[in-house]
């Protein structure tokens, strides 16, 4: 066997420690930091995007009580709602000047419904009578919509104005709806 004077010895396990300590930085210490720096990058960026998906997913279920609400409306009004009579009878009471209403069924946007548009013409109304008519549509118990709403000054008078409504009036198809069950 060879005899290794001390100084080598001392060399050797210097040596044999400086490649342990080497081998446990690289193995597990440098990981581990790169890993801890990764991860305070990005977590900054994943709590701001989960704040974001938090938002959307609030969103979400307003939009999804606001479906139910209008579903329960839905059910509440009467099956035999015609959306015609209905806007015909509210413009006699609010004393408007209609010069055209004419109806037509839109296509259906989602599966089991089907949706009745009116477009009311009116001519020479003032901004306060176009507001209460706007209102008494949107206070009625009636399920409206107010699709569009284009107004432009009179040509007669200056304080007057014409306006073109577009109003829809969702219905559930009831034999579509009771197969499909409540949309949720």
């Amino acid at each position: 066997m060879i005899q290794l004077t001390r100084r080598e010895r001392r060399w050797g396990m210097a040596v044999a420690v400086a490649v342990t300590v080497w081998g446990i930085y690289a193995v597990a210490i440098k990981p581990m930091r790169d890993r801890i720096e990764l991860l305070n990058r990005i977590l900054p960026e994943k709590q701001t995007e989960l704040r974001a998906l938090q938002a959307r997913s609030a969103e979400y279920l307003a939009s999804i009580r606001e479906i139910e609400a209008i579903e329960d409306r839905m059910a509440q009004q009467a099956p035999d709602f015609q959306l015609l009579p209905f806007l015909e009878s509210l413009t006699e009471r609010q004393n408007l000047p209609v010069t055209t209403m004419q109806q037509t069924d839109a296509p259906p946007s989602r599966p089991g419904y089907s949706e009745t548009v009116v477009e009311i013409g009116v001519e020479g109304i003032t901004l306060s009578q176009l507001i209460g008519l706007l209102r008494a549509i949107e206070d009625s118990e009636a399920v409206t919509q107010i699709g569009s709403l284009h107004i432009r000054k009179s040509n007669q008078d200056a304080p007057r104005l014409d306006a073109t409504i577009q109003i829809g009036s969702p219905k559930a198809n009831s034999e579509t709806v009771a197969a499909a069950g409540p949309v949720r």
